[in-house]
């Protein structure tokens, strides 16, 4: 698959006016910083499910989802989950060759489109291996209230598959000191475990109080392996993040090595305003072909 079909099923999320806000966006807006969209880059690249949490509608998690899902692989693919599939649809999906992000816009019950609930939406949070990943967004202000979402009746996850769900970022729009208008930042970023007893692990947050992105985990633990021998959160961008804990690390200089190719890249886009989704993307695979993956580990 080309970027073109990378970019059209980013576009057909756009439920508003408008363009799709690509990542240059979000860090011009302070949603987040350069260090938090480095580390996501790397995720996104390295092969990351993706859940994009906020609470109530319009605060700006389907723009988060659809801006890291410009940082896909080259040859990564997009399927859209339109209606409620079983586990073999999903296989006969899946390519041997290319890796697989299923997008659901929404886990929510009504009949829209691309909306999953229930037994649908159980499927889907579980099907994740290591060529499959999901990307959708939830309705949840905190990683507990997801939890008793997800593992509620209605869906019914099991603990070990959720905590089989590798990248969960919470997102918040607030009102800017001093203005009515609002401002919206990613608060939480959390990573599967592959533990159920310990189901993920907040290695990000947003301090209110210094407008600051504080690092909270010296070192990612190895997630540990679940009863299928396999864990969408068994890769290896999860155990290679150091930074010194309770610090903001805002110089290029202290950002982790293997972060440091994505640092400035992104920070040569800002410098370059380049700022269309379609121009993203086209960058962001220029970069790619340039800086294989092994070297920047």
């Amino acid at each position: 698959m080309t970027q073109d079909h990378i970019v059209r099923e980013i576009n057909a999320l756009n439920q508003r006016m408008g363009r799709m806000l690509s990542i240059t966006d979000l860090l011009a807006a302070g949603t987040v910083d350069l260090q938090v969209a480095s580390y996501l880059m790397r995720a996104m690249r390295e092969g990351a499910s993706l859940l994009a949490c906020a609470g109530p509608g319009g605060t700006g998690k389907t723009t988060l989802m659809g801006a890291l899902l410009c940082f896909l692989p080259a040859h990564a693919v997009i399927k859209v989950v339109e209606q409620p599939q079983p586990l073999s649809w999903y296989e006969q999906q899946s390519d041997p060759e290319a890796p697989v992000w299923f997008l659901c816009h929404e886990l929510g019950p009504g009949p829209w489109y691309s909306y999953l609930w229930g037994e649908g939406a159980q499927t889907f949070l579980s099907m994740p291996n290591e060529q499959r990943f999901c990307a959708t967004t939830v309705h949840a202000d905190n990683l507990g209230e997801l939890r008793r979402l997800l593992q509620g009746k209605e869906i019914g996850l099991s603990l070990q598959d959720f905590a089989e769900l590798d990248l969960i970022l919470f997102i918040r729009a607030i009102r800017g000191r001093g203005t009515s208008r609002w401002q919206r930042r990613v608060t939480e970023i959390c990573l599967g475990t592959g533990d159920p007893q310990q189901t993920h692990q907040s290695i990000c947050r947003w301090d209110s109080h210094t407008d600051q992105f504080i690092w909270q985990s010296e070192e990612i633990k190895s997630p540990a392996i679940g009863s299928s021998g396999t864990t969408a959160a068994s890769r290896s961008w999860l155990s290679s993040f150091r930074s010194e804990p309770g610090k903001k690390v805002s110089e290029a200089a202290h950002i982790p090595a293997g972060l440091q190719p994505y640092y400035e890249f992104l920070r040569n886009l800002q410098e370059k305003r380049v700022i269309a989704l379609e121009e993203v993307r086209r960058e962001v695979l220029r970069f790619y072909r340039t800086s294989p993956r092994g070297s920047t580990r």
